[in-house]
């Protein structure tokens, strides 16, 4: 009995490491504590945003086909990998805006259905649930699509990074001067400005001022 006990055991931990896993990593940060590397997140006025007090957050998924390219369509068209974003980003110390992370970690090593083949697009966004965004950035990456699943043993990664080859959907990629927190460390030299979303006015908003734009017109013509 013993010997069966520890023969299932044997097996159950082939088939357990037999099991991979996937991981999707986006980064727009090298690792480096010093020198101008990746691309911040920055203001109108070339400022840093991300830090203690302006946390953004990333999702990882596709895009639909269809619409255009303003920020209210990207943003009604994105598809996300994971229900939870990069919650929120992480920063390297002393380098406002830039991260690393993982945005969804498989232990079955399979994408959810509808994600393979498709072109990567990653949404920077400023509210924890990207629906409800208010400035958002979008960025694909040609010729980086999700992989089928892949039967190994072991894990597998799919790793990008944010740079200045990278395609901006929404936000685009500008020339800024800023410093970083660090005293010494090089400027950064590019930077990706959000894209403010327009509030969409409410039904009654709408209603009310169809109402006086009529008033006003039949004034008019009296």
């Amino acid at each position: 009995m013993k010997n069966t006990l520890l023969k299932i055991a044997s097996i159950l931990s082939i088939v357990a490491s037999a099991q991979a896993a996937v991981t999707f990593s986006f980064a727009n940060y090298t690792g480096s504590a010093t020198g101008a590397n990746g691309l911040p997140f920055v203001d109108s006025a070339g400022a840093a945003i991300l830090n203690s007090s302006n946390t953004l957050f990333a999702s990882i998924g596709y895009l639909n086909a269809g619409g255009d390219s303003t920020a209210a369509s990207v943003l009604s068209r994105f598809v996300s990998l994971d229900s939870t974003p990069l919650n929120p980003i992480t920063t390297p110390t002393n380098r406002n805006g830039l991260f690393n992370g993982s945005d969804y970690n498989s232990s079955t090593n399979v994408y959810p259905p509808g994600f393979v083949t498709k072109e990567v697009t990653v949404l920077i966004h400023d509210t924890s649930v990207y629906a409800s965004a208010t400035a958002i950035a979008a960025f694909t990456f040609t010729g980086t699509t999700f992989l089928a699943a892949d039967v190994v043993t072991g894990a597998r990664v799919q790793n990008f990074q944010l740079t200045s080859a990278s395609s901006p959907v929404v936000g685009g990629i500008r020339s800024v001067t800023t410093q970083p927190t660090t005293p010494g460390a090089s400027p950064f030299v590019n930077g990706v400005t959000l894209v403010s979303l327009a509030p969409i006015p409410e039904t009654s908003t709408s209603l009310l001022g169809a109402i006086g734009a009529l008033a006003l017109l039949r004034r008019r013509r009296n």
